[in-house]
């Protein structure tokens, strides 16, 4: 006769297995990207974009729902070459996805059921499409609106007439064959390859400046003078920017000023007007 316990123990055991497997899949859905509105077919492909939950669109696209969806409308606007296989929506969520998460096209052919072509085709188009509508949008706003918007907080700060806030921003770059274009995209500052942009924004926080592209290697200093970032700049007109940026020989001409952060190099330690002025900033 079998002891009770070892018959309870074997009643137990199909139960916890049945609940490691449930646990299991319960982890496999929350991660898996074919679940309901990932999945096949071209009604649901088209749908895909649009039902999109508030929370999964920004996760995805780094937008909310209305934002994606107005951005989807100007797409519709600007492209000039229709892809079938997909709605503008769904082109969009595709390259945003890709740009956001760094998904490969693999993945993305896999996530949309399309060809590895289909993806690189629409993702090169619509990084012409967006370039087309964000260059629009990307202007430099008169001193008037600037000072008009100013933040509270630079008026406390003594800071109300800066004119824009600017940095050089880098992005990998996955690593070029090339030797040649491997050493030129090296940044040292991230010890990865790269590409810089200049970005000036308004104190509140309007985008009004992007550079074009330049290698990782390239120093701030290039950068500043080559992107002609002075051209926007006049006398009155204040920059804030972090440490290592400098100012043209030109915007000094101009009467541009600069604030930075201090920083100690050749000496032992900051003053204390230079300490509350880099809190300040």
């Amino acid at each position: 006769m079998r002891d009770p316990d070892q018959v309870t123990h074997a009643m137990e055991q199909p139960a916890e297995m049945k609940t490691r497997a449930t646990q299991w899949e319960d982890m496999y859905n929350d991660h898996c990207y074919n679940r309901p509105g990932l999945q096949t077919g071209s009604s649901k492909q088209q749908l895909f974009a649009a039902t999109l939950g508030e929370d999964d669109c920004v996760f995805y696209t780094g937008l909310a729902k209305i934002h994606f969806h107005n951005l989807t409308a100007a797409v519709k606007v600007e492209s000039e070459k229709a892809f079938t296989v997909l709605s503008y929506g769904d082109q969009l969520l595709l390259t945003l996805m890709r740009l956001r998460l760094g998904l490969l096209y693999g993945h993305l052919a896999r996530i949309f059921q399309i060809s590895v072509g289909s993806v690189f085709n629409i993702f090169e188009h619509m990084l012409s499409v967006l370039y087309s509508i964000m260059k629009k949008v990307v202007v430099w706003l008169p001193r008037s609106t600037i000072q008009n918007s100013m933040p509270q907080s630079f008026i406390d700060s003594g800071y109300e007439m800066t004119t824009c806030i600017a940095d050089c921003s880098e992005v990998n770059l996955e690593r070029p064959k090339q030797l040649m274009a491997r050493a030129q995209t090296y940044s040292s500052y991230k010890a990865h390859n790269t590409v810089k942009f200049l970005i000036a924004i308004a104190p509140n926080g309007y985008i009004m400046f992007v550079s074009q592209a330049y290698r990782g290697r390239a120093s701030d200093k290039h950068i500043t003078a080559d992107s002609k970032l002075e051209d926007h700049l006049g006398p009155g007109d204040e920059v804030m920017a972090d440490r290592g940026f400098t100012l043209t020989t030109s915007m000094i001409i101009q009467g541009v000023k600069l604030n930075v952060p201090a920083f100690t190099k050749g000496k032992p330690q900051l003053s204390e007007e230079e300490v509350t002025r880099t809190r300040r900033i």
